[in-house]
């Protein structure tokens, strides 16, 4: 598509609908099949990506974990997952990386290593408040690969097999 504007044919003057579009309201989109929220549940997931950023309000550091859903249930979909970093958040910080098998001396060298989170399988856990309407992801811990488990009793230990969330 040309966005060039053309000698031949002037801009186009909207003014004549700026009252109109003023008072107009934008209609809330219908749901679409496919586009809804995953529910809240424990779910099988990879870190598909992770990046160091920062808030808009405060300017906070923050780490976002995008997780690719393995299934059953969901498999495909997408969760977020988003720690802003405090003072008071570091214990969550730490509890975090620690449950992605991410042992680090100090968090300055997490930077450096982001890449080591990518692929790895993870279970969590979608929790939803619904009176402030918004949602979170807690990472359960981190999963071993099928043929690292041995046994179907040291599967049972690890927590590996099972569907409980405990």
């Amino acid at each position: 598509m040309n966005h060039n504007t053309s000698l031949d044919h002037p801009p186009v003057d909207l003014r004549e609908f700026d009252d109109d579009f003023s008072r107009a309201e934008s209609r809330t989109p219908s749901p679409e099949i496919g586009y809804d929220e995953v529910p809240d549940g424990i779910y099988e997931a990879n870190v598909e990506d992770v990046t160091l950023g920062r808030t808009t309000n405060t300017g906070n550091p923050m780490i976002i974990w995008k997780l690719r859903i393995q299934g059953p249930n969901c498999q495909g979909r997408t969760l977020s997952k988003v720690r802003v970093i405090t003072p008071k958040t570091i214990p969550f910080v730490k509890e975090d990386l620690d449950r992605l098998d991410m042992q680090l001396d100090r968090l300055s060298d997490l930077n450096g290593r982001l890449h080591e989170m990518l692929d790895r399988p993870v279970r969590v856990f979608k929790k939803t408040n619904s009176e402030r309407r918004w949602s979170d992801i807690y990472f359960l811990r981190a999963r071993k690969a099928p043929h690292s488990e041995g046994s179907a009793e040291e599967a049972w230990r690890t927590g590996t097999t099972d569907d409980l969330p405990f």
